[in-house]
């Protein structure tokens, strides 16, 4: 560390005055003050001193605290820039798995309406099939009662007309025997 008040600088400032005198007579031809040069190199290192204590120092630290700061910013910035890089590429994944799964559903979704189309359609037959059966059976039995009714009125025409061309009127068991004979004729 630099003292301008250390009795080296001292010493050396008067024996460097003493120097001075003996060649005086060269620089004084040139218009310089020894005794004026010495006190302004004692006056200057002591500013020397002073601005390199209270003002170098302090500015230096400021300088390095302040480079500190700017590191500091610097790194963080990088890691900002690699956090938001990590969130784009963890963004990126979650729309990817998002839609994924988006498509799996719509799949799950049209293979469960096809199935429920299938069986719908499946029991609209079933019971169209079943309506078809009904209908026929009821047809059939409408069929048997009209041929059933139609055998009674044949058979009964039958009889009257047997009855009126014999002349003579039946008895209940002839009309039933000739009912059932006409009947047995009709059904073969």
């Amino acid at each position: 560390m630099f003292n301008p008040f250390a009795p080296e600088i001292v010493h050396a400032a008067a024996e460097a005055a003493a120097t001075v005198q003996t060649e005086e007579s060269v620089l004084g031809a040139l218009g310089v003050n020894w005794k004026l040069f010495i006190a302004q190199l004692l006056n200057f290192s002591v500013v020397l001193f002073i601005m390199w204590k209270w003002v170098y120092t302090p500015l230096l630290k400021i300088i390095d605290a302040r480079t500190a700061k700017i590191d500091k910013g610097l790194k963080d910035a990088e890691a900002a820039a690699a956090a938001k890089s990590g969130a784009e590429q963890a963004s990126e994944e979650a729309i990817l798995a998002a839609r994924k799964e988006a498509q799996r559903l719509i799949e799950e979704a049209q293979k469960a309406a096809e199935a429920q189309r299938a069986e719908l359609k499946a029991k609209t037959q079933a019971e169209l099939a079943a309506l078809v059966q009904q209908g026929k059976d009821t047809l059939a039995a409408e069929k048997e009662r009209m041929v059933q009714g139609a055998r009674a009125e044949i058979a009964e025409l039958a009889v009257l007309i047997a009855g009126k061309a014999l002349g003579e009127k039946l008895t209940d068991a002839q009309k039933k025997g000739l009912l059932d004979a006409a009947a047995k004729r009709i059904d073969s």
